[in-house]
């Protein structure tokens, strides 16, 4: 099964903190996105078990904006716990990971490439052009709607083409 994406998430804010850095809750709901993206692009399989929604400002997961939400508009300084629907509990993300070395390899990947954009810049990136988010989102018509895998990744591979042009 696909990690959830405070667990995602969780793998940038340690990235960051190695590096003396961190980020605010918009570079990481943006940087899960785009690592998602990109792992749909390059085997077909999901990141993350959740399913970006389209709002306002782009694509956001909605466990993910739980879990921030305590942070404001603070860098966030630690690890995020998340919500287990199954159990209906509360999981630490920090001492288990599901993630295998692949997907570890593509968030650190992300991370190098776009770990340096601001907030508004991924952002950007994310609702750019014909981007999913922009189709699901249609002028606020589809607020808070999923954004299917199949249009994340489909973006994902024309990505990948124009860099491979």
């Amino acid at each position: 099964m696909p990690a959830w994406s405070p667990e995602i998430a969780n793998e940038f804010i340690r990235l960051a903190a190695n590096d003396g850095r961190a980020f605010d809750q918009i570079q990481l709901q943006k940087l899960v996105y785009i690592a998602h993206g990109w792992r749909l692009a390059i085997s077909g399989q999901p990141l993350t078990g959740d399913r970006p929604e389209a709002w306002e400002f782009g694509p956001v997961y909605r466990r993910l904006a739980d879990a921030l939400a305590p942070f404001g508009v603070d860098p966030v300084a630690h690890e995020l716990s998340c919500w287990d629907p199954f159990e209906r509990t509360a999981i630490s993300t920090s001492n288990v990971s599901t993630l295998d070395e692949d997907e570890r390899d593509v968030i650190v990947r992300i991370y190098h490439d776009y770990g340096k954009f601001s907030g508004p810049q991924l952002s950007n990136l994310t609702r750019r052009g014909s981007a999913p988010w922009k189709r699901v989102y249609a002028d606020g018509a589809g607020k808070f709607r999923d954004i299917p895998h199949g249009l994340v990744r489909a973006q994902f591979v024309r990505l990948a083409t124009k860099r491979n042009d």
